[in-house]
């Protein structure tokens, strides 16, 4: 638990351009956030409580984006969206 196993591969694809990402999880962590018994930010950490995945990764396996593909999508710079 808390990233000290990680030994699961996941590798989700980006539904906007297709990318797959290869991800070594530890398979409790993943448990703990699919089962909904913690939020994504919290499920993948290690024994200290620093997060393994970084944003772009999590946001892969919430929504299936890849974060070249979140980028372009959703800006930071608002007046990119007129």
């Amino acid at each position: 638990m808390h990233g000290n196993h990680r030994n699961q591969m996941l590798t989700p694809r980006c539904v906007v351009c297709g990318k797959v990402v290869a991800l070594r999880v530890d398979p409790e962590d993943s448990e703990r956030w699919r089962s909904g018994g913690a939020l994504i930010q919290d499920a993948f950490v290690d024994s200290t409580g620093v997060p393994y995945l970084d944003a772009a990764e999590r946001e892969l396996l919430i929504s299936g984006t890849c974060g070249d593909c979140w980028k372009l999508l959703c800006p930071s710079d608002p007046a990119r969206y007129q």
